[in-house]
């Protein structure tokens, strides 16, 4: 009787099968696929269901080792990847591959190798995001009969060899220098002009003012002059009475100087006022 109860139980025990959330489990009757378990509570034929395998289903991680890559330039470089993926039909993922994620990697690299083959090295710094998306669409489509949904690809790191980070360093440090000269230049150009406008608006200030010194001493000589004219006119026309009252032979001889005073006075007060430039030559007696 123990040995019919404990065969029961142990009958009992293989029957019944839980498959935990987010896992599937495939189901195998006499060697041959049976049916694919979902979470939950599932009873089994003792000795005649066998489980085959237990797969999650939730989002997995797959780190990808660095690979040795060479541009269309010939730079060799090494670059990794991460994959995300899940699987979304446990029966493909069972038989339709032997070892998943060796194969998904194995795809990888080889997808990687092909992609990085075709930019230069400048341009693999630079469309980063457009072979992510490349790798992402090649390897969902190649993937899809395993039963695997590739939901992200990023390229980790790219990293050239010692040569040519050497190079690129020389090569940074020389563009670095070339544009520190260029705004030295800038700046000595700049106040080179700064200067020399600053010298011709001094310039041009001294010779204003210098023109204006001379319009202002030449206004002021010229009324000098007239003023004088003036009081030798008015000076002339107190003699010019005095004459009138003297008698005829001296009258006609100071009336003939008179008259040339006179011409000469007024001479004098013409080109006191007037705008030309003017020499004037004057009798020392």
């Amino acid at each position: 009787r123990t040995i019919v109860f404990g065969a029961a139980a142990f009958c009992v025990k293989k029957s019944i099968k839980v498959v935990q959330q987010g896992d599937c489990s495939i189901v195998e009757r006499f060697g041959k696929f049976h049916k694919e378990l979902d979470p939950g509570l599932h009873f089994l034929i003792p000795f005649v269901d066998q489980i085959r395998a237990t797969v999650t289903i939730r989002e997995q991680v797959l780190d990808i080792p660095p690979q040795k890559c060479i541009t269309s330039d010939n730079a060799p470089l090494a670059a990794d990847a991460v994959v995300y993926w899940r699987i979304e039909n446990g029966v493909r993922a069972i038989y339709a591959v032997e070892n998943l994620k060796l194969a998904i990697q194995n795809l990888v690299l080889t997808q990687l190798r092909a992609e990085i083959g075709k930019l230069t090295l400048d341009d693999t710094f630079s469309a980063r995001e457009k072979v992510n998306q490349v790798l992402l669409d090649e390897l969902d489509v190649a993937t899809e009969p395993w039963g695997v949904k590739i939901t992200r690809v990023e390229v980790r790191d790219i990293i050239p060899n010692q040569e040519i980070l050497r190079a690129m360093e020389m090569q940074m440090a020389a563009e670095r220098t070339k544009r520190a000269s260029i705004i030295k230049s800038e700046g000595e150009r700049e106040r080179s002009i700064n200067e020399a406008e600053g010298s011709a608006r001094s310039r041009i200030i001294d010779a204003e003012a210098s023109a204006k010194s001379m319009i202002l001493e030449a206004d002021a000589e010229a009324s000098k002059i007239e003023t004088e004219a003036k009081g030798v006119a008015r000076a002339l026309d107190v003699i010019a009475a005095a004459i009138s009252s003297s008698d005829t032979t001296t009258r006609d001889a100071d009336a003939a100087k008179f008259q040339l005073m006179r011409e000469y006075i007024a001479t004098q007060r013409d080109l006191a006022t007037s705008n030309n430039a003017k020499v004037i030559v004057t009798s020392s007696s």
